[in-house]
């Protein structure tokens, strides 16, 4: 099971872990020795920069380029893979652009109900798949070990087959998963 820590303090709780760290700490964090991987935020207002942005990351540091959409309509969202693919080759970098394709989600929705990468929060909070699913965090960071094997991972579960309904709904050619997983998230807790 993958592990992201979004704080360089949590690396040693979790050897292998994968730092990933927003725009502003890039050049600390590289220049510290770790491999860094920068999350963008990507919203309507900063579609136009994101090459920009991500070029920054690089020259800061970065060893992967990861972008979430928030909000982003279908048209920005093609653009922005186009805008990404050509991070990836000019700048020789790994980039995971945190959509899928909504004929993915329908031809393999099984790959979609998982409790993985688990995301170790700044403030040591062990959460699945992605920040935003607070609800279903497993705790704060002890020893790994402890939390997962005290967890049940069938809320999460049942959380990825409602969004993934949801997401097949939706009918533009990239579907940004996890802000499907969030948005249904929060909506389920409303709901409560």
């Amino acid at each position: 099971m993958g592990v992201e820590a979004h704080d360089p303090r949590w690396l040693t709780a979790v050897p292998g872990a994968e730092l990933v760290v927003g725009l502003d700490d890039v050049g600390e964090c590289a220049a510290d020795g770790h491999r860094v991987t920068v999350m963008i935020d990507l919203v309507p207002d900063n579609v136009p920069l994101l090459r920009d942005m991500a070029t920054e990351a690089v020259g800061e540091g970065a060893r992967k380029v990861r972008v979430r959409p928030h909000g982003v309509d279908r048209v920005d969202l093609v653009y922005a893979a186009v805008e990404l693919n050509r991070v990836a080759e000019d700048d020789a970098v790994e980039v995971q652009f945190d959509v899928t394709s909504a004929a993915l989600l329908r031809a393999d929705p099984a790959a979609f109900v998982r409790v993985d990468p688990l995301v170790v929060k700044a403030d040591g909070t062990v959460v699945p798949i992605c920040e935003g699913l607070e609800r279903y965090a497993l705790g704060s960071l002890g020893t790994l070990d402890e939390l997962v094997s005290g967890w049940d991972p069938e809320p999460v579960r049942d959380l990825c087959r409602v969004a993934l309904g949801r997401a097949l709904a939706d009918t533009g050619p990239l579907v940004s998963w996890y802000e499907h997983l969030t948005r249904t998230a929060a909506e389920l807790r409303a709901g409560c």
